[in-house]
């Protein structure tokens, strides 16, 4: 019963005061806004959150991108039962500065027409942000020498698509997106469903289903999740991400690359990993890592710290930490 009035009482918090007001007593968070101009000539707004300990000045930057069906929130869950779920806070006290963005149409973040938030349209509004906070015109009036794309799922995609394009990041880390060719579990009828939507949200049990390894999570996160998490997802989103996913855009990546796929993930699973590694046939070098104990939402899993931890070592070892 203990336990229950604790995890309500979080939900109640979280729910009530705003980003900074939950920060850590040694964590700052940010809000940031960023215009961007999309290719119908108008201006639209990403919104972001900076977390970092101290100052964020001199440290490598992580450009968070998260996955269809969250926001920011996903790299910024609260400790739920002694358990920590922040995947920002945790790389601020490792000493990085850290930029969790909600995707256009997503959050805080501008909503066009959902036709309109394509894959080609997000990457834009990334690499924008991304050349912001490089070039110092940003609202914090400070550029950044080491950025460090990081991506989950479908902003994996994402992150994918503007590394390929623009070539902003001078590191990448995916996690939970592989590219050896496999069904997934999502009938056409299902997706036919989704596209009768502009804006559409996926169903609880399925967020539940393909999102976690029920055995590795703890229910109360699972409940959390969909209680506090589940953000909209675009029709242009739908058809432009989904068909990029096999495409060869992943070869054009430069620059070094960890992939971090679970074992248990239902959309992705480790089992292809040995696979991976031939699809960057452009990155300086590749890195892919099987992570035990994960569904497909890495952060809200039990044994989250693990492949945070590696990711951690990685940037460490390949871009420095000032």
């Amino acid at each position: 019963m203990l336990r229950k009035i604790v995890f309500v009482l979080v939900i109640l918090v979280s729910a009530l005061l705003p980003a900074a007001a939950l920060a850590d007593n040694n964590i700052t968070v940010q809000p940031l806004s960023f215009p961007v101009t999309l290719s119908d000539g108008n201006s639209y707004t990403i919104a972001g959150y900076l977390y970092y300990q101290g100052s964020y000045q001199n440290k490598p930057l992580q450009v968070l991108v998260h996955g269809g069906g969250y926001n920011h929130l996903y790299w910024d869950v609260p400790s739920i039962n002694n358990n920590k779920y922040s995947y920002a806070r945790y790389m601020a006290e490792e000493k990085y500065a850290v930029l969790a963005i909600d995707q256009l149409g997503t959050g805080q973040s501008s909503k066009p027409n959902g036709d309109f938030v394509t894959l080609a349209e997000t990457a834009s509004s990334i690499h924008q942000v991304i050349g912001q906070m490089r070039s110092g015109n940003n609202a914090l009036g400070q550029a950044f020498n080491k950025i460090v794309l990081v991506g989950h799922s479908f902003g994996s995609i994402n992150a994918i698509t503007v590394q390929a394009t623009y070539h902003d990041a001078d590191a990448l880390v995916i996690t939970a997106l592989g590219h050896v060719p496999h069904e997934l579990p999502f009938t056409n009828e299902f997706l036919a469903e989704l596209a009768q939507h502009e804006y559409f949200t996926l169903p609880l049990e399925v967020r539940s289903a393909v999102f976690y390894s029920a055995p590795a999570a703890d229910p109360d996160v699972i409940a959390y999740d969909n209680a506090n998490l589940v953000d909209q997802i675009t029709r242009g989103q739908l058809f432009t991400t989904f068909a990029a996913i096999f495409n060869d855009s992943v070869g054009q990546v430069s620059g070094p690359v960890l992939v971090q796929l679970g074992q248990n993930d239902a959309l992705w699973p480790a089992s292809y990993a040995a696979g991976e590694a031939a699809y960057w046939a452009s990155a300086s070098s590749i890195t892919v890592q099987s992570l035990p104990d994960v569904g497909h939402s890495f952060n809200t899993h039990l044994d989250n710290k693990r492949g945070w931890k590696q990711i951690s070592q990685w940037l460490s070892d390949t871009v420095g930490r000032n």
